[in-house]
């Protein structure tokens, strides 16, 4: 049975994940011009892209600094479908979201489905927003560290 030290952990965890979340969310929605939807699927799309490359997995290369870049040869694409099926969404709202991000130049087509290419992610608002998502990330970490949330090491 959890004590009560712990039920206090797990809020604080939730409310610093909530409030992160959504300061995520934001930033990205205002990347692509506003819509929430349309940044949540963009961000789903970064990730789906990068997912695979874990610290040491790609030829020792971790791209886990602030300044690298994660080469487009080995981004991968995900499919509409795919990604309408992780995100819980209709796939004809995610479709007609994909779209619009391509036409604004944010995603590109690929054979198998779709990528945001570095240099996208390279634009000087993209790596405002990221660097301001990494100070969004430590204030996370910093309010469960003083909420006696222990990492490992």
């Amino acid at each position: 049975m959890p004590n009560r030290g712990d039920k206090r952990r797990d809020r604080l965890a939730l409310r610093a994940s909530t409030a992160y979340f959504l300061n995520s969310v934001d930033l990205m929605a205002r990347m692509v011009g506003g819509d929430i939807l349309r940044g949540v699927i963009f961000t789903a799309i970064i990730d789906a892209n990068t997912r695979h490359i874990r610290p040491s997995a790609v030829e020792g290369q971790a791209y886990s600094e602030a300044g690298d870049q994660v080469p487009d040869d080995i981004r991968r694409p995900i499919s509409v479908h795919a990604l309408a099926l992780e995100l819980d969404i209709p796939y004809e709202t995610t479709r007609r979201h994909v779209n619009a991000l391509i036409t604004e130049g944010y995603c590109q087509r690929a054979e198998t489905g779709v990528v945001v290419p570095a240099e996208v992610i390279a634009r000087e608002p993209m790596t405002m927003a990221l660097r301001r998502n990494f100070e969004n990330l430590r204030r996370l970490v910093g309010d469960l560290r003083e909420g006696g949330v222990e990492f490992a090491q």
